[in-house]
């Protein structure tokens, strides 16, 4: 389970939502995580999203994640 803010959310791409979130920690300054879901959010709001994580996961198009949660869920 991971529960951040929510700091940006670009809806209906490849028929889901992306949901970017910062928790205030960082990781080789990268301070977001996203997530894919079919769940909405909406900007400033704090969730808590429990889902499958895959790394190093390209998607093309100049798309690549080192870290995504995938299939998220809201708790």
């Amino acid at each position: 389970m991971v529960k951040g803010k929510v700091t940006k959310v670009n809806l209906e791409i490849m028929d889901l939502n992306w949901i970017h979130i910062q928790d205030g920690t960082a990781f080789n300054d990268q301070y977001d995580l996203t997530l894919t879901t079919k769940e909405m959010a909406e900007v400033g709001e704090i969730i808590t999203f429990e889902g499958k994580l895959a790394l190093d996961k390209d998607f093309g198009s100049g798309y690549f994640y080192a870290l995504i949660l995938e299939e998220a869920i809201k708790k």
